[in-house]
């Protein structure tokens, strides 16, 4: 079993920007907005007018979970976040918060965060979220 994304002709734009340390998603060219997960048709208006985009990596922590266990397959020790973060430009995803110990403490809502790439067992690199600012 693989907990390990597998790229799609729809996302290899993401995977792309990914490999290259950059976080690209897509956004609308009718209504201006980006969103996440990728799709041929803007969830908004309904255009197909979308282009990938990249995004600035600035992002908020929006809510988050701590899990109590490691991921063994994706070589981790516990605990670790899972987390949805809200990007600067609008969409919200999940992701994880590294570099930032694993508590309530620490992890606090509305907390600036800045994207950052990590490898996970033997993956890809996976975008992740790490403190910013005075935050880190």
């Amino acid at each position: 079993m693989s907990l390990m994304p597998t790229p799609l002709p729809k996302t290899q734009p993401y995977w792309d920007a990914a490999a290259q340390g950059k976080l690209a998603i897509q956004r609308c060219g009718d209504c201006a907005q980006c969103y996440f997960p990728p799709a041929p048709v803007c969830p908004y208006c309904t255009s197909r007018n979308v282009a990938w985009e990249e995004m600035s990596g600035r992002a908020t922590l929006f809510s988050y979970v701590i899990t109590p266990s490691p991921w063994p397959l994706w070589e981790t020790t516990a605990p670790m976040s899972v987390a949805t973060i809200a990007l600067e430009e609008g969409p919200r995803l999940l992701s994880t918060v590294v570099d930032c110990e694993q508590s309530p403490t620490r992890l606090v809502i509305d907390m600036p965060l800045t994207a950052t790439w990590r490898k996970f067992g033997g993956g890809p690199k996976l975008l992740c979220f790490r403190p910013a600012g005075e935050a880190a």
